[in-house]
């Protein structure tokens, strides 16, 4: 019995990397959002004292707040949540992101994404989130990588 019992949890291992799964390291846990870096401009200026507010969902919906530096620059965290789907084969992680900064009274959602994959900074394919956001840019649709994104951000 314990021979199929390891054989059924390798054959789970094995299919997990056709739906998103990470390492075995990382088994149980589904980055939502990935660590953010940005600087925020408007008119090539750094845009000081910003509310900027990130909204996620993924089972559940979640805010969190900070406000831009004397440089434009905010930061959040990495992003994580457990997840007992990894165990489930043929579930599809999909992650609601959206970043809002308020500007004189004018909101402007400067990322909004649908990431697809579970795995950590696979917004950009793997690249970091180091981004510059120009509020004058009008927002565009990135088709890079296999996701939904819309933003004015560089990277």
């Amino acid at each position: 019995m314990k021979v199929l019992g390891t054989v059924f949890f390798l054959f789970l291992m094995s299919i997990s990397g056709l739906v998103g799964a990470m390492s075995i390291v990382s088994v149980g846990k589904s980055c939502v959002f990935s660590a953010v870096e940005i600087v925020l401009k408007k008119g090539g200026e750094p845009v000081v004292n910003a509310p900027v507010s990130r909204v996620s969902e993924w089972q559940k919906e979640e805010t969190e707040t900070t406000v831009t530096d004397e440089n434009g620059r905010f930061s959040f965290p990495v992003l994580y949540h457990a997840s007992a789907s990894k165990f489930v084969p043929f579930s599809e992680f999909v992650a609601s992101q959206l970043i809002v900064v308020t500007v004189e009274g004018e909101e402007y959602e400067i990322w909004a994404n649908a990431k697809r994959d579970a795995k950590e900074n696979s917004e950009l394919g793997g690249k970091p989130l180091k981004l510059t956001c120009e509020l004058n840019e009008e927002a565009r649709l990135v088709e890079d990588f296999e996701t939904l994104l819309v933003t004015n951000c560089r990277w």
